[in-house]
């Protein structure tokens, strides 16, 4: 019997955050992403944080270039900050962007433990999966190979460059979401990705990008 694959979830960004400034140059709209982006799957047992967070870069520059803003540029504190929040949610199987870690409860809580100084903050999280759904019906699986219901064709493992691609998609289609990634004032980002290695669609996939000033 088919089922319905739930669909690709995305909390609601958080209201930005005013203390001190900070800057830093920014990033190339003539940037290229990685072939290894596209060649190479999803997996829990060989996360490529850096991969994952060039590809989610990559897309969400392609958005503000589009549009004239400045691009993004990588930075590692953030990227140490959604770490542990990203981590946290695929281990305990939840989407949000308050924790019950203590000392790591909310955006402002994990930037401060990373060190990072901002004038200005926000953060996008998600849902998703190991497998790309593509928000369309399945019909069960068998040791994790899935087939699309309405075609009976096999369901791919995300790639890196197809997650990513959903993403940022996703976000997009969200005003709340969109008005991170196209804020005019940011100018560093930094994503990564904990998967819950949950039975029923092999792979849960959860995601933290922080971006600031």
């Amino acid at each position: 019997m088919a089922r319905s694959l739930v669909t690709l979830i995305a909390i609601c960004a958080l209201g930005a955050i005013w203390t001190t400034a900070a800057s830093a140059l920014p990033g190339s709209c003539n940037t290229q992403l990685s072939s290894s982006a596209n060649s190479r799957t999803v997996s829990a047992d060989s996360l490529d944080q850096s991969l994952f967070n060039d590809a989610v870069l990559y897309y969400v520059n392609v958005e503000r270039c589009n549009r004239g803003l400045v691009p993004l540029s990588s930075d590692n504190n953030l990227i140490r900050a959604t770490r542990q929040h990203s981590a946290d949610m695929a281990r305990n199987a939840y989407i949000s962007h308050n924790s019950k870690q203590a000392g790591y409860r909310s955006l402002q809580d994990r930037l401060s433990k990373a060190r990072v100084s901002y004038r200005v903050a926000g953060e996008n999280v998600a849902k998703s999966f190991v497998f790309a759904f593509n928000r369309k019906n399945i019909g069960t699986s068998a040791k994790c190979q899935f087939r699309f219901s309405n075609t009976g064709g096999i369901v791919p493992r995300h790639t890196y460059d197809s997650l990513a691609k959903d993403l940022v998609v996703l976000w997009m289609e969200s005003p709340t979401h969109r008005s991170n990634i196209l804020y005019r004032d940011y100018r560093r980002a930094g994503a990564t990705i904990g998967i819950n290695n949950d039975p029923s669609f092999c792979g849960t996939v959860y995601v933290a990008q922080n971006f600031t000033n």
